[in-house]
Order: structure tokens, then sequence, then C-alpha cells
């Protein structure tokens, strides 16, 4: 058996539920209407009573039989009234519509009979602690189905002692005696049943009707709102699978099912708009090949840079260390010697020739000294002392350090710094030492007397980086120049005035700590290093 599709369950959840509801409400109104029949029977009952017993009434107070017995015929051939019973407090049934129930007795044990004498320990009179005054209708009615079926409405009433039967001359009733005797009315339900029965096939058939009706509407409505738009998206999407992206949907409607072919146009145009790209992709992949494989091998630099670094920071170590002792000794005995013939003021010209020798050895033995410093400084593996730190009052103090190399170049120091910049966790003494090498570079590359030299700061919130640029309008570096400027004892200065370890040493600093250094620069157009700090809470390892 085929699975039923979403149109088809929709229209048996309707009618299933239109089914219960009509069902429960039919039920409903059949329970009400038969209710209210026998409501009115019952209160029909009651009239026909209260009619025969002020019928009675003259007839009762005057002991005139005949009368009572005419009455009673006479209301008892009304249509619906089967019997009519007037008996006496004795149980004895003085008049009636049925001649030969005269003068017999009741039984107090019928079902009738219960209301008035279920505590009635036998009596053959109506005990009146037992009967009272006044019975409600609950008390005073019962319905009886026969072997046939049919239904019959027994209906009593009390007859009262009233003040006038008692004071009368011609009864012996006393006045503490409530109840005189009872009058009992049966009427056939018959004509109830039938209409019950004609209410109920009558509502029967218009809940067919109503459920045939609505269910055959509704699977139109269905078929129109549901299946039909729905039947369109499914023959869209398999011509879309087919390869056809330009396939639209017309559904003008402003539903759900709107809403949806909508989105599926939009869906298509948006792949269309893939293909395109996917194919533009295919076009221009060598272009794109060749420029990620630019970017992984200035990665690939990158790394054997920093790996070179290390290589040479080790190398520089270990050479520094096992040179320093030997240079540390020829510079002092060097002095030592020059201090010596200083104190032979008069010595013989022989002397003066020993002691130029003297003085070129202290004087390179010096500046080895100096290289060997450079090396130990770059080499260092220290731990940096991580803590928040404010750029600015780093950058700050910087200045002041260099404030002086500044003025002897003629040079003007801007500041540009970010207010109220976050801080960042770095070691101040470091920074410090990075920026101070990098303004004195700047210092050397301005022309004198009119420099400018720029230091500016900021933070983005974004990638959660701070940003420190230290620019300058010098003289610039070529690309060439530029590849190389952080490898150690690379220098562009002149002879003697520097051994090409300050950058390759600020270089180690900034990865340290975990940051970026680039630089910008063309012949003529001055010098831009860009410091970028990330911002963290602690630094897992030392820099090298």
């Amino acid at each position: 058996m085929p699975p039923l599709n979403l149109s088809s369950k929709l229209t048996l959840c309707l009618i299933g539920g239109m089914v219960i509801i009509f069902s429960a409400l039919g039920y409903r109104i059949i329970r009400l209407h038969r209710e209210n029949l026998e409501e009115a029977t019952y209160a029909a009952g009651d009239r026909i009573t209260e009619t025969v017993k002020r019928s009675t009434r003259y007839g009762m107070f005057h002991n005139r039989s005949d009368e009572i017995n005419q009455i009673v015929t006479s209301i008892g051939s009304q249509p619906g009234i089967e019997k009519i019973s007037i008996f006496n407090k004795a149980g004895e049934i003085k008049s009636s519509t049925d001649e030969s129930e005269i003068l017999t007795r009741v039984d107090k044990q019928a079902e009738a009979c219960r209301a008035c004498h279920e505590h009635d320990a036998g009596s053959p009179q109506i005990n009146n602690r037992a009967v009272p005054h006044q019975l409600s209708r609950q008390e005073r009615t019962r319905i009886f189905t026969d072997a046939a079926g049919h239904r019959t409405l027994s209906v009593i009433n009390p007859i009262e002692n009233e003040p006038g039967c008692s004071n009368a001359a011609c009864h012996a009733h006393r006045a503490d005696t409530k109840v005189l005797g009872m009058i009992n009315v049966r009427m056939s339900l018959a004509n109830v049943d039938s209409a019950i029965n004609a209410s109920r096939r009558q509502m029967l058939t218009s809940l067919v009707a109503a459920v045939l009706s609505l269910s055959a509407m509704f699977a139109a409505l269905i078929w129109l709102m549901v299946y039909k738009p729905i039947h369109k998206l499914i023959a869209g999407i398999n011509l879309v699978a087919a390869g056809e992206l330009d396939h639209k949907i017309r559904i003008r409607t402003r539903d759900e099912i709107g809403e949806l072919a909508r989105s599926f146009n939009r869906m298509t145009q948006e792949l269309k708009a893939a293909n395109a790209e996917i194919s533009d992709w295919a076009r221009t992949l060598e272009a794109r090949v060749e420029k990620k494989t630019l970017q992984l091998e200035q990665a690939h630099e990158h790394v054997l840079r920093v790996e070179k670094l290390a290589s040479i920071g080790r190398l520089a170590a270990i050479v520094a260390h096992e040179i320093n002792n030997p240079l540390a000794g020829i510079l002092v005995y060097a002095r030592v010697v020059l201090k010596r013939l200083g104190r032979n003021g008069h010595a013989a010209a022989a002397d003066e020739d020993t002691r130029k020798p003297l003085e070129i050895i202290a004087a390179e033995s010096a500046r080895c000294g100096e290289i060997v410093k450079g090396l130990l400084q770059f080499s260092r593996q220290t731990k940096p002392h991580m803590k928040p730190n404010d750029l600015n009052a780093i950058i700050t103090e910087s200045l002041r350090l260099v404030n002086h190399k500044i003025e002897l170049s003629g040079a003007r120091a801007l500041t540009e710094c970010a207010p109220a910049l976050k801080q960042i966790v770095c070691d101040d003494q470091q920074i410090k030492q990075a920026l101070v090498a990098l303004l004195i570079n700047a210092c050397e590359a301005v022309p004198q007397g009119e420099g400018v030299i720029t230091l500016a700061s900021s933070y983005d919130p974004d990638s959660h980086v701070a940003r420190i640029r230290i620019s300058d309008n010098g003289v610039g570096m070529d690309a060439e120049t530029r590849e190389h400027i952080f490898e150690p004892f690379f220098t562009t200065k002149e002879q003697g005035k520097g051994v090409g370890l300050g950058l390759a040493v600020v270089y180690g600093i900034i990865t340290g700590h975990g940051g970026e250094i680039e630089v910008e620069s063309a012949p003529g157009r001055g010098t831009a290093f860009v410091i970028r700090l990330p911002e963290r809470q602690e630094l897992d390892g030392g820099w090298g």
C-alpha cells in the first residue's frame, strides 16, 4: 500500500476531527432534547394531578363519589393518560379510571410508593412521620418500563388536610393529620420516545450530510491550497536537480506555501550564482594556486627565519661566552701595559712605537667586547616578566630615553596615541628596548634638521590586538634590504657604526611576545615599522 501524501493526511485528520466533534455535539443535543421533553412531560403530569386535585376538591369536601368518578373519568380520557387513581391514607383506591381496582388496596412496597413508605415498618396507614408534608418532584415521579419496552410516567400528588376539611361535620379527620390520601396519574411516554427517536434520526442524517459536505469542501480546498502548490514545488525541485537553475515557481499566495516558493526561487538564484562562481574559480584556479603558493612560501620563509634566528642565537651565545673572557683579558693586559708606558714619560722613541699597537689592541678589544655584548643580548633566553602595562606610558618613556638623540639630529617627534588604550600583558622593559632601538634607527635615517618621527598607538577590539606604528621621513629602503633587515649582522650603516644586531633583537622581542612586526618602506619615502601585540593573560615561554 503506497504511503499517504500530505493532502490525504490533512483531509483524513479534518474529517476525523469533524466526526468526533459533531458526534459529541449531536449526542449532547439529543440528550438535552430528551431531557427537555421528559421535563415537559413531568410538568404536564404534575399539572394533571393538580388539575384532578382541584377539580375533585369540592366533591371530596361534600363526599360526592359519583361526581369525583365522573371528573376522574373525564380527565383520564385525554390522549396520553393511561390511568388516574385516587386512594385514601389507608391505601384503599376510592376512585379510578380502571373500575376493576376501585376499593382495592395499593402495594406499599411498590416502586411508586417507596418515596412515602421507605421508612414505614409495615403500618397499614400512611405514617405521617415517614411521609413529608411536601414531597419533591423527584419523590413524586417514577418511570416504568413494561416487557414490551413501553415507558410509563407515574406521578403522585398528596391530598393535604385543609382546615375546612378537618372542621367539617361530615369528616372525622384530626387537625394534626397532614395527608388524607394520594392522586396517582399514569401517562404514556410513547409520544416522547417517538419524538426522541425522530430527533435522533434527524440529527444523524444532518450529521452525515454535514460531514460529507464539509469533507468535500475541505478536500477541494486542500487540493487547491496544499496539494497543487506542493506538487509545483516538487516538480521545480526535480527540474533544478536536473540542472535547470533558471526555473522559477510561480506561486502568488502570501502564506507559508508562497514564502516557501519565494525561498526556493532565491535558492535557485543563489545556486546559479554559486555555480557561476565555481566556474570562475575553475577558470582562475591556476592564478589562485600561484597566489596561495606564494603565501605559503612567505610563511615558510618566516618559519625558516625564526629557526635561523634561533640557531644563530644559540651559536652566538656559545661563541660569546667562549671569547668574552679572552677578550676581557687582552683588553686588561693592553691597558696595563699602556699605563706602565704612561708612567715613563721620557721613554725612548721605541716606546712610542710600542704604544700605538697597544692602543689599537685595546680599542679593537673594546669593540669586540661591544659585539660580544650584543651577541649575548641577542641570544638571551630569559622569560619575559609579563604583566598588564599601558602602551602609551611605554611609548612616552621610550621617547624620553632617546630625546637627546632626537634633539641632536634636529628631528621632531610626534605622538598619535589613542586615548584610554586598553592595557596589554607584556614585559615593559623589553618593549621599551625594542622601541628605543627603532627610534634610534629612525634618528639615524632622517635628514639632519628636517626629520619627522611619528609614534601612533591603537587597539582593534575585533582582533584583540594592540598596534604601535613608528614612522619617519628618512631615506627608506629597497625591497632587497627589507628582506634582510631582521637578520643578525646585516647592516646598512658605515663600517664601525653598527654590527647589525639591533633589529634582530627587536624581532626576537616582538615574536617572543606572540606578536608581529612588519616594515613598510620605499627608497626616498621613509620607513614605518608596525608592531602588533595580542591581548593575552600569560606567556607560555620565552623568546630567542
